[in-house]
């Protein structure tokens, strides 16, 4: 008997279990073919052979059931009889006619970029540069610029996201009813629009790079709030426009600590009055070996953008850096954190 027949079971299964680990670009990898094809909207009314849906998506039959036969096996589709699949709870996600379809964001997050940018990963860790910039040359935002696909995923993707994550706030965090509230990093909307369609004494400004708050204009004007909400275009690296408080959500992860406390010193600096907010929304790192999908966002800002998820004394101390103090922390049922910030 070999020594290698001879390891305990346990060992093996360990084994094993380190190669799905290592493996685990294989499921990001066939998640992205799935939504790229549109599988779940193919199952949409039920269930279907894979070779209508190869016929349909016009896929390779044999590439695509062994794709969706992988995927089944995470619960992201159900294979049933002569290569029949259907939707789980799971897949419907993917679907692009839902809201909160999460789609958007699983093509920007799985895309081939990714792929590239996380296969460096050693050189960040070795040289602490991004390996985003190793692999394009540039940071984050200025590739966006000068490419309009990639800049359409990550636009999408973000407000996909921003459409999942900011009903919680708003069930957990009061905005108010009076003043003028602006949002820093806005995008296209989507959080300023929600908020102040529930507090309806509010006025609002989104504020992101002109290129990308241009998208702002239909979503303000399609939710009816063109007369409470200014679009402008900046840099808030160099200013931000006056208001009377101020929200972010997932800004302030994308940079370092000493760009970080930039952002939030020029929102301190423009803030009316003594009495205004800094309101951040971010997901907070918890204790040692706990589960935590901040924890795995972090390493997208590591390989990415150069940022960081941070702890709430992280948080703290990067307010008082900016001259601002950290006022409370309001919990929510999904990933983000309310972080309200007062001048010290």
């Amino acid at each position: 008997m070999s020594s290698a027949s001879a390891e305990p079971t346990t060992g093996s299964s360990r084994y094993e279990q380190m190669m799905m680990l290592a493996r685990a670009y294989a499921p990001s990898a066939c998640l992205y073919v799935a939504a790229k094809l549109k599988i779940a909207d193919l199952l949409a009314g039920g269930p279907q052979p894979v070779s209508e849906l190869a016929r349909r998506s016009d896929a390779n039959e044999d590439g695509l059931y062994r794709i969706l036969r992988a995927l089944a096996s995470l619960d992201v589709f159900r294979e049933g009889m002569s290569r029949t699949f259907a939707n789980t709870p799971l897949s419907e996600t993917l679907r692009d006619d839902l809201f909160g379809s999460a789609r958007d964001a699983v093509l920007f997050m799985a895309d081939p970029l990714h792929m590239t940018v996380y296969g460096e990963l050693t050189h960040t860790v070795k040289t602490g540069e991004t390996a985003f910039g190793k692999i394009t040359g540039m940071q984050p935002f200025e590739f966006f610029r000068q490419n309009a696909e990639e800049n359409s995923l990550f636009n999408d993707a973000m407000t996909s996201m921003s459409r999942q994550f900011v009903q919680p706030v708003m069930e957990a965090y009061d905005f108010g009813e009076s003043g003028t509230l602006a949002d820093i990093g806005g995008g296209h909307g989507i959080l300023l629009g929600t908020i102040l369609r529930k507090h309806r004494g509010l006025r609002g400004i989104v504020f992101d790079l002109p290129n990308v708050v241009r998208g702002a204009e239909p979503q303000i004007e399609s939710l009816g709030l063109r007369s409470r909400c200014e679009i402008l275009g900046g840099d808030f690296f160099e200013a931000v426009p006056p208001a009377d408080s101020y929200v972010m959500k997932s800004i302030i992860h994308d940079w370092d600590d000493v760009r970080a406390m930039t952002i939030l010193k020029n929102c301190a600096r423009a803030m009316r009055g003594q009495s205004g907010r800094i309101i951040l929304l971010e997901m907070l790192v918890g204790a040692s070996n706990e589960p935590s999908l901040a924890k795995w966002i972090d390493i997208e800002m590591l390989a990415i953008a150069g940022g960081r998820e941070r702890s709430e004394t992280e948080y703290r101390d990067l307010f008082a850096g900016a001259g601002l103090r950290l006022a409370r922390v309001v919990s929510t049922a999904g990933p983000l954190a309310v972080l309200e910030a007062v001048k010290a």
